[in-house]
């Protein structure tokens, strides 16, 4: 349960805000933006101890209840993850519950499975103007350097998942096949070691498909085999566009699970 915030205070007084005080954001929220900006620019860095609850108090000028709303809204989005006895610290994706946050595929056994990347290729080259456009990147008279990525998701060594990913060159500069098959168990964790960049928020559209050449032969799926397919679109702080990504999901066995608790609203 959100606090009550300055507006609700004032109008249970009976007193009436300044219009510009009126349209500001609750104060939590304020706070949880400072938190957000100070991630965004590597003040904490993934794996990092925020300071304690009277330090941020004390530096943002705020009460103890106040930080406690917004850590608790980013604990609730995965952005930090609270250590019992130990403090408060940045999440990292490296961690199983970072990756089940955006892995939303189970067996028709109900079991979620940690699933294993697997690296079919990578690749540079232009952006057409429909990725450029979902990745807000310029439109340029020969289109903006972007990474091509394909991989496949194997879940108890079985391809589930064949993904084409694309990513701005900028955002990652040096991006290279070993960094991948190094880098650990997704891309999303390659992203934060490697270059300093977190996922922290991915909005996806599904539909149904059929299986293409690819995903009959990646996916060892009939030709014309209906799948799932989603369109994720991956941000980091400030939601900036990190990539897009196409999925192809084999639901033969598996199906397509999104458990919210409500509580990131």
């Amino acid at each position: 349960m959100d606090l009550p915030d300055q507006h609700d205070i004032a109008r249970s007084a009976g007193l009436a805000l300044p219009a510009a005080l009126l349209a500001a954001e609750p104060l939590y929220k304020q706070v949880q933006g400072e938190i957000i900006r100070g991630l965004s620019d590597g003040e904490w860095k993934p794996g990092d101890m925020l300071p304690s609850e009277p330090k941020l108090a004390a530096r943002f000028g705020v009460g103890i209840s106040t930080i406690r709303a917004a850590i608790g809204h980013l604990v609730a989005t995965k952005v930090l993850a609270r250590k019992q006895g130990k403090g408060t610290f940045v999440s990292r994706h490296g961690e199983r519950r970072s990756i089940y946050q955006f892995f939303h595929v189970v067996g028709d056994d109900g079991v979620k499975e940690l699933p294993l990347s697997e690296l079919i290729s990578i690749k540079r080259a232009k952006a057409d103007d429909a990725i450029a456009d979902l990745l807000q990147l310029p439109r340029k008279a020969r289109g903006s350097d972007v990474y091509r990525i394909r991989n496949v998701l194997k879940v108890s060594g079985t391809p589930v998942v064949l993904s084409d990913i694309t990513i701005p060159c900028e955002l990652l500069p040096g991006l290279t096949e070993t960094i991948i098959r190094r880098g650990g168990d997704t891309l999303y964790g390659v992203y934060q070691k490697h270059f300093g960049i977190n996922i922290v928020r991915t909005v996806e559209q599904l539909r149904a498909a059929k299986s293409d050449a690819a995903s009959a032969r990646f996916l060892g799926v009939p030709a014309g085999e209906p799948l799932l397919q989603v369109r994720r679109i991956a941000y980091t702080f400030n939601n900036v566009p990190v990539e897009v990504r196409l999925s192809r999901v084999d639901t033969r066995n598996h199906f397509y699970l999104s458990d919210r608790d409500g509580s990131a609203g």
